[in-house]
């Protein structure tokens, strides 16, 4: 499977000559965008610095920068950038960083509040079953009164309030 890959190219031109830059790159970037395999080309001049330009370069392929690289009218510009340019430019090529997975971090919680949520709906159903009302609407405020407590200390929690 190939990377697209993506290069960085520094350019410093000769004093007074940065328009000439400009120039070759809006001749050259429309042939050079219409290449197979270009995914993006794009000339920026670094800010304060009127004779330095950074151009950023994506293709989709090693294979495809070869053919750019070769391309007739970049080996025939090539004299024509030299001669505005304070010297050859500096290809920086990219390299992806693939960093290790996150791992989620470790729960801490306590099964208290599951245990007795399970309890408290266990007790309901049995209530449910034999038709005890009032031990029905004990697990209902019971439910609340577990619901309430964790939103409590979750909240004391969050604001630093409690170390547990």
């Amino acid at each position: 499977m190939s990377h697209p890959i993506k290069q960085i190219v520094l350019i410093e031109t000769q004093p007074g000559r940065a328009e000439e830059q400009v120039q070759a790159f809006a001749w050259l970037a429309p042939q050079v965008r219409a290449e197979a395999g270009c995914l993006s080309y794009q000339l920026h001049r670094v800010s304060g610095q009127e004779n330095s330009f950074v151009l950023t370069e994506t293709w989709a392929s090693a294979a495809a920068l070869a053919a750019h690289d070769a391309s007739e009218h970049m080996q025939d510009a090539a004299p024509w950038l030299a001669s505005f340019r304070a010297g050859p430019a500096r290809v920086l090529t990219l390299g992806e960083l693939h960093p290790a997975p996150l791992t989620p971090p470790v729960s801490h919680r306590s099964p208290l509040p599951y245990l007795g949520a399970a309890l408290l709906l266990g007790l309901m159903l049995v209530a449910l079953m034999t038709g005890q009302w009032p031990a029905i609407q004990l697990c209902l405020a019971g439910f609340g009164m577990l619901a309430l407590t964790r939103y409590i200390l979750t909240t004391v929690k969050r604001r630093g309030s409690m170390p547990y």
